[in-house]
């Protein structure tokens, strides 16, 4: 009977910790949007599952008793045995309930790796500059170079160049949460045709010992299902006073784009021209955007 209701109290605290977290708003930093339905949804079920652990146990109390076996079956009579096992469940959702819920920042980062270059699925097809056109200069449909040359694509790309082709026109191409992960990712593949563009974009601030005392990244973490697949994303930025921005400080930035060599690879790169520091977002996550292209 005991084991019953152990598990009912179990099965109860997942739920009661799934409400809590709905009704506190701390349930968007565990899962994206999109999952929030079915984890809700869950916590039904698992009153329903707790309901019938009860059941299960009123029902062994009233039942007349059976003699003892060494069937060996479940639950086993150890204390050890059962301690162990039903800890592996009591202590996360201990700590669900009385730790702080913290965001993700630069301390996983750094152990995830920040991709400076957007999605890294998807190969960058943009055009090469010209011999004619000094390095970062700014590269301008004429009738000898078209829009569309600037933004050639094939079928995996054919999404991008259209919303290239979109930014393009814009005197500033401000990087939206909706879109932070597509926006990177398409002025990566088509860096030639937005060198010397002015961008602007949030984030936190992340910081690597090679990128020198003039470079930081402003990031943010894009989460596809969970905060556990959560990945950092975002855009080295250069700035003569960036030792004055503490990692994890929130900032917003605009700045003109360029391209710079970092660990033996090519990035863009913003050269800023404001800076300054603002609050943490209520939302600090990004989600990819499964309507892009549509």
């Amino acid at each position: 009977m005991i084991h019953h209701l152990l598990r009912a109290a179990i099965l109860t605290g997942f739920a009661m910790f799934i409400v809590f977290a709905d009704r506190t708003g701390e349930l968007s930093l565990y899962i994206a949007p999109r999952m929030e339905l079915y984890v809700k949804l869950s916590a039904i079920g698992l009153y329903a599952a707790a309901v019938y652990q009860v059941y299960a146990a009123l029902q062994k109390r009233l039942a007349p008793k059976q003699p003892a076996c060494d069937c060996g079956h479940e639950p086993s009579p150890s204390l050890l045995k059962n301690s162990l096992i039903y800890g592996l469940f009591i202590l996360p959702l201990a700590l669900g309930f009385l730790m702080p819920t913290g965001t993700l920042g630069s301390a996983l980062a750094a152990k995830k790796g920040v991709s400076l270059n957007g999605s890294p699925s998807i190969a960058r097809t943009g055009p090469v500059q010209s011999e004619a056109s000094p390095p970062g200069a700014v590269q301008t449909a004429s009738p000898a170079t078209s829009i569309d040359e600037l933004f050639p694509y094939d079928e995996y790309t054919e999404d991008h160049a259209a919303y290239g082709k979109e930014l393009y026109t814009k005197p500033t191409i401000a990087v939206p949460e909706q879109k932070f992960i597509e926006t990177l990712t398409t002025l990566d593949l088509y860096r030639d045709a937005f060198i010397g563009k002015e961008i602007q974009l949030t984030g936190f601030v992340y910081r690597e010992e090679e990128m020198g005392q003039q470079r930081f990244a402003v990031s943010r973490f894009a989460m596809n299902c969970c905060s556990a697949d959560a990945l950092p994303y975002g855009l080295m930025i250069e700035w003569p006073k960036a030792m004055d921005y503490a990692p994890d400080e929130w900032v917003s930035v605009t700045g003109k784009l360029a391209t710079a060599d970092y660990m033996e690879h090519t990035i863009i790169l913003l050269q800023a021209t404001k800076l300054e520091r603002i609050p943490a977002p209520a939302s600090p996550y990004v989600y990819p955007d499964l309507d892009f292209g549509l």
